[in-house]
């Protein structure tokens, strides 16, 4: 097993929760046991009478770390442009996933993809799935992501390897964008089936993931709803409530302190709000009513959008508040300054048993807690932890 990724990702609840780590493993060592991050499986042989419990992790590449985002800082990806974007065609709408709905419906029209790894929503028991879409139909009858977590690239192998896809689109968060991204940037020749198969990463604005069981604890048991009632769950863009929309067109809320105890613990490290490192990103933040917001960050993301535009499924204006989206920039600044103290924690764990990273310790502390003095250059500091 990789001690990196247990030391800095597992043990630290860092896990994105993507599952490309399980997909990437070569001997598939990996596996879901529970919800927060993956466990390598006991695999054991048996010798005559004795059981020897097997090493699947010696002598391999470590494609686990090679894909997994939690082990890079991301810069963002400069956007090309920032839209507001509708739905067009029978159904005209604006919400983030009718947008995502017409993009995909208009690339696999067209042939620049050959099906789609996406979240979804099993409409009868309301778990949160990963599947894979090859048709127009399974495009349309998608539910979408409903901010419930399922690993979406448990799906990828099936898609890659048992479905023989060529080009794929993702659908998912904005750590399953860094974590495509993380594998773009591979130079290990055996991930390059995944490299030449994904040719678009979509993501969906995103403040957090709720484990599933927020549906059974709240909805079904507080609640006292049945599933068949229930048409679809949203999150409001600043996730102060969560919407339960049932078929019949009412809607009730669940507030931001009964939700927010099912939060994913990994999402808690993720700086990435606006999807800044996928091809597109979606979300409501900074649309006008009954419109999404839609950051092209890539040319093979303008392209996707100049197909739909093309094929008349998607109509688009520059009519968004890019204030609002700053806001949600400085969040992300927040984010990572809140990170930064988790790296230093363990940098300075790292130098109480390595006396090299005793200087290196010293250095990032002062760096983030020296502060300018009134003529503006660092305060130097004499005494106190930094002359330990």
């Amino acid at each position: 097993m990789s001690k990196r990724l247990e030391m800095e990702v597992w043990s630290l609840d860092k896990c994105a929760g993507c599952g490309l780590c399980v997909a990437a493993c070569s001997k598939q060592m990996l596996q879901w046991e529970d919800q927060s991050h993956p466990v390598l499986k006991q695999r054991i042989k048996s010798l005559g009478l004795t059981r020897v419990q097997l090493d699947g992790c010696s002598f391999c590449q470590k494609f686990c770390e090679e894909v997994c985002p939690r082990l890079e800082h991301w810069s963002e990806i400069n956007p090309i442009a920032t839209l507001a974007a509708r739905a067009r065609g029978p159904i005209q709408a604006g919400t983030p996933n009718d947008v995502i709905r017409s993009i995909l419906v208009a690339a696999r029209s067209a042939g620049l993809i050959d099906g789609v790894v996406m979240l979804d929503l099993n409409p009868w028991d309301l778990k949160p799935v990963a599947r894979v879409a090859t048709t127009v139909e399974d495009i349309v009858d998608s539910m979408g992501p409903q901010y419930l977590w399922a690993p979406v690239f448990d799906a990828l192998n099936e898609a890659l390897f048992s479905r023989k896809m060529k080009s794929i689109a993702v659908v998912s968060t904005p750590c399953s964008a860094q974590a495509i991204r993380k594998l773009r940037s591979s130079e290990n020749p055996r991930l390059k089936p995944y490299q030449d198969a994904v040719r678009l990463s979509v993501s969906t604005f995103c403040t957090g993931m709720y484990q599933p069981a927020l549906v059974d604890d709240i909805v079904l048991k507080q609640m006292d709803l049945s599933r068949e009632k229930i048409k679809r769950i949203e999150v409001s863009p600043d996730k102060d409530w969560l919407h339960i929309i049932q078929w019949d067109g009412s809607v009730l809320t669940v507030p931001r302190q009964e939700s927010e105890a099912y939060t994913r613990p990994g999402c808690a490290s993720c700086t990435d709000y606006l999807g800044e490192s996928a091809d597109l990103g979606i979300g409501k933040v900074g649309a006008p009513e009954g419109a999404s917001t839609l950051i092209i960050r890539s040319r093979a993301g303008d392209i996707f959008v100049r197909n739909a535009i093309q094929m008349n499924l998607l109509e688009t204006s520059h009519n968004v508040d890019l204030k609002v989206l700053q806001q949600a920039a400085e969040e992300k600044e927040r984010r990572e300054r809140a990170q930064s103290f988790q790296d230093l924690q363990i940098l300075m764990l790292d130098a109480l048993s390595d006396p090299l990273q005793h200087s290196e310790a010293i250095k990032q502390f002062v760096r983030m807690y020296r502060t300018p003095n009134a003529t503006g250059a660092p305060e130097k500091i004499t005494n106190g932890c930094t002359g330990c």
